[in-house]
């Protein structure tokens, strides 16, 4: 676990996006806006960062990103299928190459549900990369909050990493 931002290959990461003109658009809900605050303190982020949407309540998620109710009732907001609704919502907002949307839970809920599948220290995170898409959850054991944040963000980051390592588009022409 890190307590920190790996900012070596985010820069890698924003170098990559800015120099084959790529655009990310995000979608937060358990990190409130984190992801897009981090990609927005890489040096060249006006070249390829578009912004996000902060769904962090579920009448956001419904409004904005489209997500069905009957998922977030079967499958509560902090869930695979959900996250995986906030990514296809982010299609229908803006146009992008890259799309990323994270879920999860950094906290015990207070309300009454009891019906959450997931438990503190779960992360989804859902990217499409120019229409491949990556699915993953995590578990952050024994982490507070802040550092289920940095986790999930710090993935986030190792993924599009992984992806521009293996994709067609970082191959000579």
């Amino acid at each position: 676990m890190m307590d920190y931002i790996e900012t070596s290959t985010l820069d890698i990461v924003g170098k990559f996006f800015k120099d084959h003109d790529l655009k990310v658009f995000v979608g937060e809900s358990m990190t409130g806006g984190f992801l897009g605050s981090v990609l927005s303190m890489q040096v060249d982020s006006g070249n390829y960062f578009l912004g996000g949407i902060t769904s962090y309540a579920t009448c956001v998620k419904k409004s904005l990103l489209h997500v069905n109710e009957n998922s977030i009732e079967h499958f509560t907001t902090e869930s695979s299928e959900v996250t995986f609704e906030m990514l296809e919502g982010l299609k229908k907002i803006v146009d992008a190459d890259v799309y990323i949307a994270i879920t999860g839970m950094a906290y015990d809920h207070s309300s009454p549900v009891s019906d959450h599948q997931a438990e503190v220290g779960d992360i989804f995170i859902a990217i499409s990369f120019s229409g491949i898409h990556l699915q993953k959850k995590l578990h952050c054991i024994d982490c507070n909050a802040a550092q289920i944040y940095i986790t999930a963000v710090n993935h986030v980051i190792y993924e599009l990493y992984s992806f521009i390592q293996n994709h067609a588009l970082n191959k000579e022409d």
